[in-house]
């Protein structure tokens, strides 16, 4: 089983568990996946899977992200629809796609029968390296801060903290966090980042390490 399709058997287990003994099925595209079973009221489908980066951990790895629509349909949408959300908030790993960070037709393509949410997954894809070191290219412009890092600022209980002020201190920029504490912001190379954290007035200097994508930052 490859790396994606085994991050994405992990949530479908973690989305089954919150609605035992209802069960919950992956749409994988075939024609015999068009009409859910009446005992699967959740439908799952991959939407997209993009590439965020790269980092070093034992080794090299690129970063991906699965972005997967949860769809709930039948007279329990609402009660399944509740326990999905918890069973996804609860696992730091996973993150909700908030409302401003798709496009219309993106949600309505994905959810086509019921109601529905789309859900983060991030996948470490490792890789090896060329033994034969490449010729250098030039560098044009400053280095430094050279790659975009993605993170979730939250709180003691793992609740995404909203309008924070980020600031790398590698990077001449800030960001605030979105409606979920997301954030994304453009930083150097170096695994260990120093940030500036703002929250309702209350600045904090906080440091992480990147080396694993997307990185969560408490607040605590």
């Amino acid at each position: 089983m490859g790396h994606v399709h085994s991050s994405l058997s992990d949530l479908l287990g973690v989305l089954s568990n919150a609605v035992a003994p209802q069960h919950v099925r992956f749409d994988d595209g075939s024609p015999t996946a068009g009409v859910p079973p009446p005992d699967a009221p959740v439908t799952v489908r991959a939407v997209t899977l993009n590439r965020v980066g790269r980092s070093r951990r034992e080794g090299p790895v690129l970063d991906l992200e699965l972005r997967v629509a949860v769809e709930c349909h039948g007279p329990e949408q609402l009660d399944n629809m509740e326990q999905l959300l918890l069973a996804v908030e609860i696992h730091s790993q996973y993150s909700v796609v908030s409302n401003g960070e798709f496009r219309p037709e993106e949600y309505s393509g994905a959810i086509r029968q019921g109601l529905g949410f789309l859900v983060r997954i991030p996948v470490a894809l490792p890789f090896e390296e060329p033994s034969e070191p490449r010729a250098r290219e030039p560098v044009i412009g400053k280095a430094g801060a050279g790659r975009r890092i993605r993170g979730r600022l939250v709180d003691a209980h793992n609740k995404g903290i909203p309008d924070a002020y980020i600031h790398a201190h590698s990077s001449a920029t800030a960001v605030v966090s979105d409606a979920t504490g997301h954030f994304e912001v453009l930083a150097s190379p170096d695994d260990l980042q120093h940030f500036a954290v703002a929250v309702d007035g209350t600045e904090r200097e906080m440091s992480t390490r990147t080396s694993s994508l997307p990185v969560i930052i408490r607040w605590v």
